[in-house]
């Protein structure tokens, strides 16, 4: 005789609570920077239809970031231009217009044409004794805008638009200045506290006149910088918190998951810097926040060395929606050639990275608002979202712990099933496992350290 069937065991339960009457924000969306491949790749390169077609109706994004280039110059090359990027700028709204996604494209500056350019010198943000003056400069290594070309910048800005506009597109969101501490030997532009407030002030206003609906976003600091209990104070969003004509000039703070521009920012200390910057501007200066860039993950489940792993990455999108009331999460590099920490894809080729985007991007959409939710383990996190327009109810729950257990999910208005999708260390990628049920006299499992999303309701897309 056969050896009889063993019966799954008991796991320990977790009680998981939704309250859908306590409200915190809405969400803009999710996405990543750039094409099919990294600028300076051949053009051939950066577009093909089979990625575009995987990028909106598999992962889902719904925010795509670029840079606007600056002219090249003699002995000054660009990675790109408009005629290189507008192929997978209409691509992409094509793809998105196919599925009827919304998809919000935003720009970034990482530096003024260069005759739009002065030298400068300053030490930190806050440098009373900076300087700034004219110099032999270009579009890379630093140097600041030449505060006598406000309206030239403005024009040059408003040019940008419009070749969105042109192609179709109208632009949902720019940034005057990428980074903006950090002089690199690549595009790049810097300023002080003061000389960014002149900018949101002096610029901002003669771009909305002739783009009134294009959001301002800034000022892309890292939030180590923003958030940190012994930063938060010093650096730019605290400085246009304090100016009221700056700050009525930024419509959305914007902040990047590095602690150095290169390195992620990572782990448990997201959840005070995400919680200052909540407490200290985002709420009280009445404005969305949005992630903007980070990268530099392991595609192994958990941290390898010093570069978090996939697993973390949940983590760490989970404390940016749940302590900082984020709205928007925007990875940097969404594809190369070579899979590495700063791409989720090669091509069509996807990674764990991209697998845990997923259990985000794809089930959470612009719209959805995220709702009070509990849980009665600390080893369990939990994020939970109503979308009215679409009918949808998302909850995405992460096991940290090393432990199976039994989920018993109760609430107010809940649907009464919902399909699950995981992933895990193993082959598990966002797969859908099977529909599961609330309420009391349910439960189900969620094994250690995976990610889950339940999904409920309506086209996920």
């Amino acid at each position: 005789m056969p050896d009889p069937v063993e019966p799954d065991p008991v796991l320990p339960k977790v009680n998981i609570t939704i309250d859908k009457t306590t409200k915190y924000q809405t969400i803009d969306g999710f996405g990543f920077f750039g094409a099919a491949d990294v600028w300076w790749e051949n053009a051939d390169k950066l577009w093909n239809d089979a990625w575009g077609e995987k990028m909106i109706s598999d992962l889902g994004i719904t925010i795509w970031r670029n840079e606007i280039f600056p002219p090249a110059t003699p002995g000054v090359s660009q990675d790109a231009d408009w005629t290189k990027q507008k192929p997978a700028v209409q691509g992409l709204k094509a793809k998105a217009d196919k599925y009827k996604v919304n998809l919000k494209f935003i720009a970034t500056v990482w530096s003024p044409p260069a005759d739009l350019k002065w030298a400068c010198n300053f030490s930190w943000a806050g440098d009373e004794n900076a300087t700034r003056y004219a110099g032999t400069v270009s579009t890379k290594n630093g140097g600041t805008l030449n505060p006598n070309k406000y309206t030239e910048y403005a024009d040059w800005l408003k040019s940008n638009i419009q070749l969105y506009k042109d192609a179709g597109v109208d632009l949902y969101a720019l940034s005057l200045q990428n980074e903006l501490m950090f002089k690199q030997t690549f595009n790049s532009c810097t300023y002080t506290i003061p000389w960014y407030n002149e900018l949101l002030i002096n610029v901002v206003p003669k771009i909305k006149a002739n783009f009134p609906d294009v959001k301002i976003l800034g000022a892309e600091n890292m939030l180590d910088m923003e958030g940190k209990e012994e930063n938060w104070r010093w650096f730019y969003h605290s400085g246009v918190k304090a100016n009221a004509d700056a700050a009525k000039n930024l419509d959305i703070l914007a902040v990047h998951g590095y602690s150095d521009g290169v390195s992620a920012s990572s782990g448990s200390e997201l959840a005070k810097m995400w919680t200052n910057h909540k407490d200290q501007f985002s709420t009280p200066m009445n404005k969305q926040a949005w992630m903007t860039e980070t990268s530099g993950y392991t595609d192994s489940w958990e941290k390898t060395g010093d570069l978090p792993g996939a697993f973390n990455l949940a983590m760490d999108i989970h404390s940016g929606l749940f302590y900082g009331n984020m709205s928007a999460w925007v990875w940097w590099q969404g594809s190369q050639t070579t899979m590495n920490e700063y791409c989720l894809t090669s091509g069509t080729a996807t990674s764990k990275k991209y697998s845990v985007s997923k259990q985000y991007y794809r089930y959470i959409r612009p719209g959805a608002v995220r709702v009070k939710s509990t849980s009665d383990s600390p080893e369990f996190f939990v994020t939970a979202y109503e979308n009215s327009s679409k009918g949808t109810n998302t909850i995405v729950i992460i096991n940290s712990g090393t432990e199976d257990k039994a989920v018993v999910l109760s609430g107010n208005d809940l649907p009464a099933t919902f399909k699950m999708y995981r992933t895990n260390a193993s082959t598990e990628n966002c797969s859908f496992i099977k529909e599961v049920s609330s309420g009391t006299a349910a439960s189900f499992a969620v094994p250690a350290k995976t990610i889950v999303t339940l999904q409920a309701g309506g086209d996920e897309l």
